[in-house]
């Protein structure tokens, strides 16, 4: 029963995912009214799942790979190839992600980065992007994490 509160965190990832995605395909942006609430969200019902039973390791796994997480991704934005949006989106979805099992965070982001890597491949193939230009990488996160989601 305790497993109930840590789903918090996906539940509320997967209600904003289609308005999040929808305005980085349109703006290149991810908002801080969908992003921020994420992290809180998914920590209260990880922290409630353990006081009603869950293991506390897995709380510290999930904590593990979100400030992990959010230190590779300020590092790569601070060289200007990753927005903040990106980088607090990855952020929640590896707390959110890292209570299921360790390495479900890791498989949303390959599965993020490969699709995406595909679909830049395909607009250079077709001259429709070129070096320089930019994505919205927030979709593919968002498909990355119900990869990792499903597939835990």
């Amino acid at each position: 029963m305790s497993e109930v509160f840590a789903w918090l965190g996906p539940a509320y990832l997967v209600a904003v995912a289609w308005p999040l995605a929808r305005t980085d395909i349109r703006e290149h942006r991810l908002p801080n009214k969908y992003t921020l609430p994420l992290m809180p969200i998914a920590l209260i019902g990880q922290f409630a799942a353990c006081l009603a039973g869950a293991d506390w390791s897995r709380l510290a796994i999930a904590l593990g790979w979100a400030v992990g997480a959010f230190a590779v991704g300020l590092g790569i934005n601070r060289i200007g190839t990753l927005g903040m949006g990106d980088v607090k989106l990855i952020t929640g979805m590896s707390l959110s992600l890292g209570w299921f099992t360790p390495v479900a965070p890791l498989l949303a982001l390959c599965a993020a980065f490969a699709l995406a890597t595909i679909v830049v491949l395909f607009l250079f193939v077709t001259r429709k992007a070129r070096m320089g230009s930019s994505i919205a990488l927030g979709p593919y996160l968002l498909v990355g994490f119900l990869i990792a989601l499903g597939a835990s």
